[in-house]
């Protein structure tokens, strides 16, 4: 019955690590969306900036301390998107530039909470077609897999007859 269940955990193991390259590209994709859609309103940003004789670092320093109540509210939200911006285009650089293989891993530890969560919305599940992930699927297989066997074997071994 454990060597069952380790099989089962496995395939889901398999299933799930399989959809990482796609749930990448797809991430990818809102990503570049979020960038394109802010650098408009950078683009504003900086020309208000310019009007106004100051540069992007001393714009978002005024924005960000201003403390008046009427148009602080439209600074401060022009200067997080500024931010974000910024943000989000080291991080869509940085996945650009990770080959096919490392693309899941840097999203692991380095995804946005905002964007992670727009994708997962719109996620659409894919057959592994590629190399990479058939590849994950093998390595979630093996993970899943593995670990069930472990504690599923840690588990039942004071049962075992020898």
């Amino acid at each position: 019955m454990s060597r069952f269940l380790a099989l089962l955990f496995g395939i889901v193991g398999a299933l799930g690590a399989s959809q990482a390259p796609e749930f990448t590209q797809q991430y990818l994709q809102n990503l570049k969306g979020s960038v394109d859609r802010l650098t408009e309103v950078v683009a504003r940003f900086d020309e208000d900036a310019m009007r106004s004789d100051m540069t992007r670092s001393e714009a978002l320093n005024y924005c960000l301390t201003d403390s008046r109540p009427d148009g602080a509210m439209s600074c401060k939200g022009r200067a997080e998107d500024v931010k974000d911006f910024e943000r989000y285009s080291q991080q869509l650089a940085n996945l650009q530039a990770a080959d096919e293989w490392r693309r899941p891993i840097y999203l692991v530890r380095n995804y946005d909470k905002k964007i992670a969560e727009s994708t997962l919305e719109e996620f659409k599940p894919a057959v592994p077609a590629t190399l990479p992930g058939a590849a994950y699927a093998l390595a979630g297989f093996a993970l899943f897999w593995g670990g069930a066997a472990l504690i599923l074997g840690l588990i039942t071994a004071p049962f075992r007859r020898y």
